[in-house]
């Protein structure tokens, strides 16, 4: 039975695979034969499966996420691929402009993360075992993977500013992905333009992720 026979919509598709993945060791050959069919799919890698000499999962730089990786015979080169994609590709619902758009916004986040956010995070914070522990600013629990939180004014209303002062067509913007897997702006001199308009203007807190998904982007 194929993943669509067995899945009528996307979201239950999703499902399904994420629960084969969350099952999957580290490191070991997959052989689940839906995983092995759907990377046919991706709407970016042209894969050969018969050309393959492993499916495996792997811990993906720089959040070391269990991620699924391949590696073709011949070749010491070991690529990541996004089951995601490929199950939205297979439904028809994958739009190439669409998440192009969706990786520029991750790569001016991920500009924004390297000047006073991360000052911030780093002060109000302490480390045990590499995981961050905090205090919680708005209901005052100490926990572990505290997170940033853009407060009062939200990240999507300093980005959204930073775009139409600019008038930045997102399309148009270059990106590439560095070295820890993190996509970011090809124009050096835009990046430091954004993280210095970001910076002038972005102010934190802490929050618990319990916190931090009841706020999401306070409805703006």
């Amino acid at each position: 039975m194929s993943l669509q026979e067995r899945c009528s919509t996307m979201t239950q598709a999703i499902k399904y695979i994420s629960d084969i993945i969350k099952k999957l060791p580290i490191e070991e050959n997959i052989q689940d034969k839906h995983i092995i069919e759907l990377v046919k799919y991706h709407p970016t890698k042209q894969i050969n499966i018969n050309n393959v000499i492993w499916f495996k999962m792997k811990l993906r730089p720089p959040f070391n996420k269990p991620a699924l990786h391949y590696k073709y015979k011949n070749s010491d080169i070991i690529d990541d691929i996004s089951w995601k994609l490929c199950i939205k590709n297979l439904y028809k619902k994958y739009n190439r402009d669409k998440e192009y758009e969706n990786d520029v916004k991750s790569a001016f986040r991920n500009e924004s993360h390297i000047g006073t956010k991360k000052n911030y995070f780093i002060t109000n914070t302490t480390i045990n075992n590499n995981i961050f522990i905090g205090k919680c600013q708005n209901c005052n629990v100490i926990t572990e993977n505290i997170t940033t939180d853009h407060y009062p004014i939200v990240y999507k209303e300093i980005f959204n500013d930073f775009i139409k002062i600019n008038n930045i067509n997102l399309s148009n913007i270059d990106i590439f992905e560095n070295d820890q897997n993190e996509i970011r702006l090809n124009d050096r001199i835009l990046a430091s333009k954004w993280l210095k308009f970001h910076d002038n203007k972005a102010q934190y807190r802490l929050l618990c992720n319990s916190c931090n998904s009841y706020f999401g982007s306070y409805g703006y």
